[in-house]
């Protein structure tokens, strides 16, 4: 008689069990879910948070270039420039130290080479006093921010 009533009591007692132990492994495997999505979202924010310091150097080696163009192609060089070709350089370097900031050692890198290039021809000109000096400063940079925007595509992949 007592088998009869232990029975049941044991059913019921691994049937709590399983149910304890399949509710357990359901919300550890919600956990981990949750921690999977949160972890691939703070990536998928931190590479958009890096494109948009890359976007704002690129952008600002821009305007230095146009500085440097406007120097020696177009042959400005009053007050209004020189602030401009201070203020040019000053915002491509923030830039740059942003991006060491927050990027790996080989995209910083190759921001300093760019940075240092578009600066030096800013501050000395092309190496070839010839016409177009548009070109000329151009094809200064050119290796420099091949070489930057080679390695951020890499690194972005």
């Amino acid at each position: 008689m007592t088998s009869t009533t232990f029975l049941p009591f044991i059913g019921v007692v691994l049937g709590g069990l399983v149910s304890t132990l399949a509710q357990y492994s359901l919300g550890r495997a919600s956990e981990r879910a949750e921690v999977r999505r949160s972890s691939r979202e703070r990536a998928e924010a931190r590479r958009n948070e890096r494109v948009a310091h890359l976007v704002d150097f690129l952008s600002a080696v821009q305007e230095a270039e146009r500085v440097a163009v406007d120097r020696y192609h177009h042959r400005l060089a009053d007050e209004q420039w020189q602030d401009r070709a201070k203020q040019s350089i000053d915002r491509m370097w923030v830039a740059q130290k942003t991006i060491h900031m927050l990027c790996a050692s080989e995209v910083n890198e190759a921001a300093r080479r760019l940075a240092y290039d578009v600066q030096d021809v800013i501050r000395k000109g092309p190496d070839d006093p010839e016409e177009p000096q548009d070109e000329k400063v151009w094809a200064c940079i050119r290796p420099s921010r091949r070489a930057f925007l080679d390695v951020v595509r890499d690194h972005l992949e």
